[in-house]
């Protein structure tokens, strides 16, 4: 048995000590307490696990004081419906003895809710033994999620108004090249126009004087024949058949008349170039003024006949259409470019005029009207369907594309007219665009 002096000397240190640990306690509790993190110790050896210390701001935030916290589980905190997924991580982390982390929304007594990033890490025993407790460290990151969704949209912002800015400068300088080329078709038409005119005109009275001529000569040959009786009219004769033999008069009579008809279609195929040049070059108005769809595709086709006339038939299947309130000239140019690039499409797969199609349709859907153009060609990969309309993008070779066709038209009926452009393409099999366009124009629908 200790000696009295002895044991008081015991109980003093044991008090020294006790008195240094809560020294040590109440410094760690004071550190905690001052920080603006929330620090969480968590006994996981429980199934809903428990609170067994929080420091002030946790306590704080949340609406609650430290004491009311102890004993309870963190989910007092977290809305469960809504973190599932995470706290199914926390779990796992839990039973791999692993740290982790987590955002998740906090929720606060009053029910109000805030976002909390959380750092868990097992306090470690002796080697060896179970962990039994996690440390969870946090803060309220709502304001700096916020700040990055602001700087996101931001972001967003500012590269939305870069691509309008440059779908602007690619209609601006398109615009131009338009009116240029307008300009160009419209006089080359004229300058056309006028000499077929004198060409057509006379081509027909030579026609006409021909069958005159035709009947003259039958008058001559027949009154010769009645003065048979006559020496001179006997010479005559022979000199009108002689003259007949030397001009294959047989033949002239045969040809001929298949020239003159030749010549004429000819001059009318012109004639129908420059009136479709003459339509497709009609000058852009902002105005819009009721148009026939079938008309301008029949049109275009009659103009872009150079490009695909090599690698493939058009078939054309254009039911009747009431007039759409519209800006022909701007959808003239997205014919044309859907009939270019189908061609271009068929072109590359090799198919000659006997192998390619492309079917032009056109039908009505009540308050609206739909053109669609199909191709049998190389069709569209599904990893650039996607990006097809965005300015530049292209996939043809150096000098065959800009990549400004489908972002103009795209732009052109969507933005101008207030349509839609659908697209359905397979690799290998070709591509058809489908335009739906209001028949009463742009101004009804935004009154819609």
């Amino acid at each position: 048995m200790p000696e009295p002096d002895s044991l008081e000397a015991l109980l003093a240190a044991e008090r020294a000590e006790r008195h240094r640990l809560q020294s040590e306690l109440e410094l760690r509790d004071s550190a905690l307490n001052s920080a603006s993190s929330h620090f969480l110790i968590l006994d996981v050896t429980r199934p809903a696990w428990s609170i067994v210390y929080a420091n002030r701001a946790v306590a704080k935030d949340h609406g609650y004081t430290p004491a009311e916290l102890l004993g309870k589980s963190p989910t007092l905190l977290l809305d469960l419906e809504q973190h599932q997924e995470p706290f199914g991580r926390l779990r796992q982390a839990v039973r791999e003895g692993d740290s982790t982390s987590v955002e998740v929304i906090s929720r606060r007594r009053d029910g109000s809710t805030f976002c909390v990033g959380m750092f868990l890490t097992p306090l470690r025993p002796a080697s060896g033994a179970t962990i039994t407790h996690y440390l969870a460290i946090g803060a309220d990151i709502t304001v700096r999620l916020e700040q990055e969704r602001t700087r996101q949209l931001l972001q967003e912002q500012l590269y939305n108004e870069m691509k309008e800015r440059e779908r602007i400068g690619i209609e601006l300088r398109l615009a131009q090249k338009l009116e240029s080329v307008g300009r160009l078709a419209a006089g080359i038409a004229h300058e056309i126009n006028t000499p077929i005119q004198y060409i057509g005109d006379s081509v027909s009275f030579l026609q006409a004087t021909q069958m005159d001529l035709a009947g003259l000569r039958s008058a001559y040959i027949s009154a010769i024949q009645q003065m048979q009786d006559s020496t001179h009219a006997r010479q005559a004769m022979e000199s009108v058949r002689a003259a007949e033999r030397a001009v294959d008069l047989a033949f002239v009579d045969q040809e001929v008349p298949k020239a003159f008809a030749r010549t004429l279609e000819g001059v009318q195929r012109v004639a129908a170039i420059v009136r479709a040049m003459k339509e497709f070059a009609h000058p852009d108005s902002a105005e819009q003024s009721p148009a026939d769809l079938n008309r301008a595709i029949e049109t275009t086709l009659l103009v872009a006949h150079n490009e695909y006339k090599y690698c493939a038939q058009v078939e054309t299947d254009l039911t009747e259409l009431p007039d759409v309130m519209c800006n022909v000239g701007e959808l003239n140019q997205v014919f044309l470019n859907l009939i270019v690039n189908a061609a271009h499409a068929i072109a590359e797969t090799g198919k000659d005029a006997r192998e390619g199609k492309i079917t032009v349709t056109s039908r009505s859907l009540g308050e609206q009207v739909e053109i669609s153009v199909a191709d049998n060609g190389c069709g569209i990969s599904e990893e650039n369907l996607e990006r097809i309309f965005d300015p530049f993008f292209t996939t043809k070779p150096m000098g065959r594309g800009t990549g400004q066709g489908l972002a103009i038209t795209r732009a052109i009926v969507i933005e101008k007219h207030g349509g839609h452009v659908n697209v359905h393409s397979e690799v290998g099999s070709g591509t058809r665009f489908v335009l739906r366009l209001p028949v009463d124009g742009r101004q009804a629908v935004r009154a819609a």
